[in-house]
């Protein structure tokens, strides 16, 4: 009950906190916000695309087909077959492997 309650105040805690912090230090809050909206929009569309294009490659089967044809050699190394697609894909995009990462948790 005590974690819940602690829980449904951390957000708005820190909102005030920050901007609280930003009246502190006289920063004009809104031009900061504006600016953090501009990198989120530059980065936002590739970071949709890349899980977009790791979900397909999952949903096709082609990463459990590199898996499975390379499992002989990964196995020689001590690496689980199931992990060779997720360190393919690291040299990629990091948040598309750790969404990968999730997924294989899920199994």
């Amino acid at each position: 009950m005590i974690i819940q309650y602690i829980s449904n105040l951390t957000i708005p805690l820190l909102l005030f906190y920050v901007l609280g912090y930003g009246l502190f230090c006289k920063v004009d809050i809104f031009d900061a916000f504006v600016d953090g909206v501009r990198v989120v929009t530059g980065v936002l569309p590739t970071l949709i695309g890349l899980m977009i294009a790791i979900g397909i490659l999952r949903a096709s089967g082609i990463l459990e087909g590199i898996a499975s044809v390379a499992a002989p050699w990964t196995e020689k190394v001590f690496l689980p077959a199931a992990l060779l697609p997720l360190s393919l894909i690291k040299m990629i995009s990091s948040s598309a492997a750790t969404g990968l990462l999730l997924d294989i948790y899920k199994e």
